[in-house]
Protein backbone atom coordinates (compact mmCIF):
# COMPACT_ATOMS: atom_id res chain seq x y z
CA UNK A 1 0.00 0.00 0.00
CA UNK A 2 2.77 2.45 0.97
CA UNK A 3 4.64 1.88 -2.32
CA UNK A 4 1.46 2.54 -4.30
CA UNK A 5 0.91 5.82 -2.45
CA UNK A 6 4.51 6.92 -3.13
CA UNK A 7 4.21 6.03 -6.83
CA UNK A 8 0.87 7.82 -7.08
CA UNK A 9 2.36 10.90 -5.42
CA UNK A 10 5.34 10.80 -7.80
CA UNK A 11 3.07 10.48 -10.83
CA UNK A 12 0.89 13.31 -9.58
CA UNK A 13 3.90 15.54 -8.96
CA UNK A 14 5.36 14.82 -12.38
CA UNK A 15 2.16 14.91 -14.41
CA UNK A 16 -0.19 17.37 -12.72
CA UNK A 17 -0.46 20.95 -13.94
CA UNK A 18 1.88 23.23 -12.07
CA UNK A 19 0.30 24.68 -8.97
CA UNK A 20 0.99 28.35 -8.61
CA UNK A 21 2.72 28.70 -11.98
CA UNK A 22 0.33 31.41 -13.10
CA UNK A 23 0.27 33.12 -9.73
CA UNK A 24 3.77 34.54 -9.38
CA UNK A 25 5.93 31.43 -9.12
CA UNK A 26 9.42 32.29 -7.93
CA UNK A 27 11.35 29.15 -8.99
CA UNK A 28 14.85 29.80 -10.29
CA UNK A 29 18.07 27.97 -11.15
CA UNK A 30 21.65 29.27 -11.16
CA UNK A 31 24.31 28.79 -13.81
CA UNK A 32 27.66 30.17 -12.74
CA UNK A 33 26.75 33.48 -11.15
CA UNK A 34 23.54 34.04 -13.10
CA UNK A 35 20.10 33.20 -11.73
CA UNK A 36 17.42 32.32 -14.27
CA UNK A 37 13.70 32.43 -13.55
CA UNK A 38 12.00 29.12 -14.27
CA UNK A 39 8.98 30.00 -16.35
CA UNK A 40 6.15 28.12 -17.96
CA UNK A 41 5.67 25.25 -18.28
CA UNK A 42 8.17 24.17 -15.59
CA UNK A 43 7.49 26.65 -12.81
CA UNK A 44 6.10 24.82 -9.79
CA UNK A 45 7.20 21.38 -11.08
CA UNK A 46 10.57 20.99 -9.32
CA UNK A 47 10.94 17.38 -8.21
CA UNK A 48 11.05 16.63 -4.52
CA UNK A 49 14.54 15.39 -3.63
CA UNK A 50 13.02 12.06 -2.51
CA UNK A 51 11.87 11.43 -6.10
CA UNK A 52 15.38 11.77 -7.53
CA UNK A 53 17.06 8.40 -8.00
CA UNK A 54 20.36 7.49 -6.39
CA UNK A 55 22.76 6.36 -9.14
CA UNK A 56 24.03 3.49 -6.98
CA UNK A 57 20.52 1.98 -6.97
CA UNK A 58 20.00 2.05 -10.75
CA UNK A 59 20.36 -0.91 -13.09
CA UNK A 60 21.26 -1.04 -16.75
CA UNK A 61 18.85 -1.96 -19.52
CA UNK A 62 20.09 -4.78 -21.74
CA UNK A 63 22.00 -3.72 -24.86
CA UNK A 64 19.30 -5.38 -26.96
CA UNK A 65 16.79 -2.79 -25.68
CA UNK A 66 19.16 0.19 -25.87
CA UNK A 67 19.90 2.36 -28.88
CA UNK A 68 23.32 1.70 -30.45
CA UNK A 69 25.95 1.59 -27.72
CA UNK A 70 24.06 3.76 -25.21
CA UNK A 71 24.24 2.67 -21.59
CA UNK A 72 20.79 3.32 -20.20
CA UNK A 73 20.08 3.07 -16.50
CA UNK A 74 16.70 2.95 -14.76
CA UNK A 75 15.29 1.92 -11.40
CA UNK A 76 15.07 -1.85 -10.79
CA UNK A 77 11.24 -1.78 -10.87
CA UNK A 78 11.29 0.17 -14.13
CA UNK A 79 13.72 -2.33 -15.65
CA UNK A 80 11.56 -5.32 -14.67
CA UNK A 81 8.43 -3.70 -16.11
CA UNK A 82 10.21 -2.53 -19.26
CA UNK A 83 11.63 -6.03 -19.91
CA UNK A 84 8.15 -7.55 -19.55
CA UNK A 85 6.62 -4.88 -21.79
CA UNK A 86 9.35 -5.30 -24.42
CA UNK A 87 8.81 -9.08 -24.45
CA UNK A 88 5.06 -8.63 -24.96
CA UNK A 89 5.64 -6.05 -27.68
CA UNK A 90 8.11 -8.36 -29.45
CA UNK A 91 5.40 -11.06 -29.59
CA UNK A 92 3.26 -8.54 -31.48
CA UNK A 93 6.11 -7.67 -33.87
CA UNK A 94 7.04 -4.42 -32.08
CA UNK A 95 10.59 -3.67 -30.97
CA UNK A 96 10.99 -1.27 -28.04
CA UNK A 97 14.36 0.50 -28.04
CA UNK A 98 15.23 3.14 -25.46
CA UNK A 99 17.67 5.95 -26.15
CA UNK A 100 17.40 7.67 -22.77
CA UNK A 101 16.68 6.71 -19.19
CA UNK A 102 18.11 8.17 -16.00
CA UNK A 103 19.73 11.59 -16.28
CA UNK A 104 21.36 13.21 -13.28
CA UNK A 105 20.67 16.77 -12.25
CA UNK A 106 24.32 17.51 -13.09
CA UNK A 107 23.89 16.08 -16.61
CA UNK A 108 20.80 18.22 -17.14
CA UNK A 109 22.76 21.24 -15.94
CA UNK A 110 25.59 20.52 -18.43
CA UNK A 111 23.07 20.04 -21.24
CA UNK A 112 21.58 23.48 -20.65
CA UNK A 113 24.96 25.14 -19.95
CA UNK A 114 26.24 24.01 -23.38
CA UNK A 115 23.23 25.57 -25.06
CA UNK A 116 23.63 28.78 -23.06
CA UNK A 117 27.29 28.87 -24.17
CA UNK A 118 26.07 28.57 -27.78
CA UNK A 119 24.14 31.81 -27.26
CA UNK A 120 20.65 30.43 -26.79
CA UNK A 121 18.42 32.02 -24.17
CA UNK A 122 17.39 30.11 -21.05
CA UNK A 123 13.72 30.64 -21.92
CA UNK A 124 14.21 29.22 -25.44
CA UNK A 125 16.14 26.21 -24.14
CA UNK A 126 13.65 25.35 -21.42
CA UNK A 127 10.75 25.54 -23.80
CA UNK A 128 11.68 21.96 -24.74
CA UNK A 129 14.27 20.89 -22.14
CA UNK A 130 13.52 20.61 -18.43
CA UNK A 131 15.66 22.73 -16.12
CA UNK A 132 17.93 20.78 -13.75
CA UNK A 133 15.83 19.37 -10.92
CA UNK A 134 12.65 19.28 -13.02
CA UNK A 135 13.16 16.34 -15.41
CA UNK A 136 11.30 13.05 -14.98
CA UNK A 137 14.53 11.41 -16.14
CA UNK A 138 16.03 12.26 -12.72
CA UNK A 139 13.68 9.67 -11.16
CA UNK A 140 15.12 6.68 -13.05
CA UNK A 141 11.54 5.83 -14.10
CA UNK A 142 11.32 7.67 -17.43
CA UNK A 143 12.44 6.34 -20.80
CA UNK A 144 12.58 7.91 -24.23
CA UNK A 145 12.01 5.49 -27.10
CA UNK A 146 13.30 5.73 -30.64
CA UNK A 147 12.75 7.63 -32.70
CA UNK A 148 12.58 10.27 -29.95
CA UNK A 149 11.06 12.90 -32.17
CA UNK A 150 7.55 13.84 -33.37
CA UNK A 151 7.52 11.02 -35.96
CA UNK A 152 7.16 8.53 -33.08
CA UNK A 153 3.48 9.50 -32.79
CA UNK A 154 2.82 7.93 -36.20
CA UNK A 155 4.66 4.68 -35.48
CA UNK A 156 3.27 1.21 -34.82
CA UNK A 157 5.27 1.30 -31.59
CA UNK A 158 3.31 4.31 -30.34
CA UNK A 159 0.00 2.67 -31.27
CA UNK A 160 1.03 -0.49 -29.40
CA UNK A 161 2.13 1.46 -26.31
CA UNK A 162 -1.09 3.49 -26.31
CA UNK A 163 -3.03 0.25 -26.09
CA UNK A 164 -0.79 -1.85 -23.82
CA UNK A 165 1.68 0.24 -21.77
CA UNK A 166 -0.68 0.90 -18.87
CA UNK A 167 -0.94 -2.82 -18.15
CA UNK A 168 2.82 -2.77 -17.49
CA UNK A 169 2.66 0.35 -15.30
CA UNK A 170 3.82 2.85 -17.94
CA UNK A 171 2.10 6.11 -18.80
CA UNK A 172 2.71 8.58 -21.59
CA UNK A 173 3.94 11.57 -19.59
CA UNK A 174 3.01 14.39 -21.93
CA UNK A 175 0.19 13.26 -24.23
CA UNK A 176 -1.23 15.40 -27.00
CA UNK A 177 -4.12 16.66 -24.86
CA UNK A 178 -2.01 17.27 -21.72
CA UNK A 179 -3.30 20.36 -19.95
CA UNK A 180 -0.01 21.09 -18.19
CA UNK A 181 1.41 23.25 -20.96
CA UNK A 182 4.24 20.88 -21.90
CA UNK A 183 4.83 19.91 -25.51
CA UNK A 184 3.61 16.54 -26.70
CA UNK A 185 6.38 13.97 -26.36
CA UNK A 186 4.88 10.76 -27.70
CA UNK A 187 8.23 8.98 -27.21
CA UNK A 188 8.50 9.79 -23.47
CA UNK A 189 7.00 7.19 -21.11
CA UNK A 190 7.22 6.89 -17.35
CA UNK A 191 6.86 3.89 -15.10
CA UNK A 192 4.32 4.90 -12.45
CA UNK A 193 3.59 1.61 -10.72
CA UNK A 194 4.15 -2.08 -10.66
CA UNK A 195 1.45 -4.71 -10.31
Amino acid sequence: MGRTVVLFALATLCLAPAAGAASGCTDSVRFDSVSYAVGEPWCGRRLDSAAIARPSELVRLPDSLSFEDYRIYVSPATRRAFLAMAAAARQDGIRLIADSGYRSVAYQRRLIARRLADGKSFAAITKFVAPPGYSQHHTGRAVDLIPSDPSFANSKTYAWLSEHAASFGFRESYPRDFAGGLHWESWHWMFVGDD
